[in-house]
């Protein structure tokens, strides 16, 4: 995992849905096996009508996996922010939901592995 985003060299790509964000989003966090790991800062929102780069695996191959057209993705830059400290848990989910880290780890739910 901190090979991938220890990758000083690469631009990251977030599909993040169909449609438009209703609010600003400054930053994506990644959650691996229950806790959150860290976050990205977004440098922009856009949606794809064919202009975004094909993507490319570590080994410098296309990727299988391409971002679809019309959908919205987070373009981020290096680096990726570990979290410091005490683990932040979070059940693991699929796809992209807003989120407020400041507010979340007041609850009990970060702090207690379920």
């Amino acid at each position: 995992m901190s090979a991938i985003f220890n990758a000083n060299f690469a631009v990251y790509y977030f599909t993040i849905g169909r449609g438009k964000p209703q609010r600003e989003i400054e930053r994506l966090y990644f959650t691996h096996h229950g806790r959150l790991r860290g976050y990205f800062k977004v440098r922009e929102i856009v949606c794809n009508v064919g202009q975004l780069p094909k993507l490319r695996r570590l080994d410098g191959g296309e990727s299988e996996w391409q971002i679809k057209l019309d959908h919205w993705v987070a373009i981020c830059d290096p680096p990726f922010f570990w979290l410091p400290g005490k683990p932040v848990f979070m059940d693991s989910f699929r796809g992209f939901h807003y989120f407020n880290f400041d507010e979340y780890v007041q609850t009990p739910e970060a702090k207690i592995a379920i």
